[in-house]
């Protein structure tokens, strides 16, 4: 049986969503919390390039040296255009009201697996090139959950965008679900630098070091590599919604809020036909 989801919004989103019928992703690599996607944060100077490309040279790929630009541009394209929706399996605790507050408007939207995934693969279809995934998140980053750590997660799951489904142990009480959306529309440009990569690389590569081969990589890989400027990348998509009964089981206002404002939210899914589950009653004795 397909699991309950939880998000927790705020007003402004849920008027967006339910007004406006407008759902808001965000770029993972645009959040603070730069724990998230660690090796996205870490693709830039040609240092960082070098450390992927040894890891990839010796763990990943295994010297073979034509994989090692497909997968650097795979994960160079996720850190540009993948966008993501949080989630949770619990239906609500202390933790998650006080975390996503809102100074106590917050709104809890309610869903199923099933539901949001196909949902999500409705609004973003696979022919206009955007590929859908729901994960539960793994809270087993550590300090030494660096680089090889997470190139490692990538070569167990097949995965370029495996490292947005892992976080620190310190956010466990979230019960993470992870709505990923990647817009591979401008994939085919990943795709042109990863082959003027590999052009008659067997003849520049001849007779080299392995650690050579790893330079000469480095080397490629930044001049090739698209300069996708960061004032040109949109760090919040808004997204048609389409049918929200497809996927919006209720909604429920947060345990503090005052009475004028649950009385809002009430009427806004009355007046659109969407479940009013009241408000929390968390505080309160039974």
């Amino acid at each position: 049986m397909s699991i309950k989801l939880y998000r927790y919004i705020s007003f402004e989103d849920f008027v967006n969503l339910i007004i406006n019928n407008k759902e808001r992703y965000v770029r993972p690599s645009s959040w603070d919390d730069k724990h998230e996607g660690y090796l996205f944060t870490r693709m830039e100077t040609p240092e960082d390039v070098r450390q992927i490309v040894s890891e990839m040279y010796y763990n990943l790929c295994l010297q073979n040296y034509y994989a090692i630009p497909d997968n650097y541009f795979r994960m160079w394209h996720s850190k540009w255009f993948t966008y993501a929706q949080c989630w949770t399996r619990h239906a609500q605790t202390d933790a998650m009201w006080r975390c996503y507050s809102y100074d106590n408007k917050s709104i809890r939207i309610r869903t199923r697996e099933d539901k949001l995934l196909n949902h999500a693969k409705k609004i973003f279809p696979e022919e206009r090139k955007f590929s859908v995934y729901l994960k539960k998140v793994c809270y087993d980053l550590n300090k030494k959950s660096a680089i090889e750590r997470q190139i490692s997660q990538m070569k167990d799951s097949l995965l370029a965008h495996e490292t947005y489904f892992h976080k620190r142990p310190a956010f466990r009480h979230e019960g993470e679900y992870r709505l990923l959306v990647a817009d591979n529309s401008l994939y085919d440009i990943e795709n042109l630098s990863s082959f003027g990569v590999k052009f008659k690389i067997n003849e520049h590569i001849k007779d080299k070091t392995d650690e050579e081969i790893i330079d000469y990589l480095t080397s490629k890989i930044c001049a090739q590599r698209a300069d996708w400027k960061i004032d040109t990348i949109e760090n919040v998509r808004l997204k048609d919604s389409g049918d929200l009964s497809e996927f919006l089981e209720g909604v429920m206002v947060h345990p503090l809020a005052q009475q004028w404002y649950v009385d809002i939210v009430r009427d806004i899914c009355q007046s659109k036909n969407i479940k009013f589950d009241g408000q929390s009653t968390i505080y309160k004795l039974k």
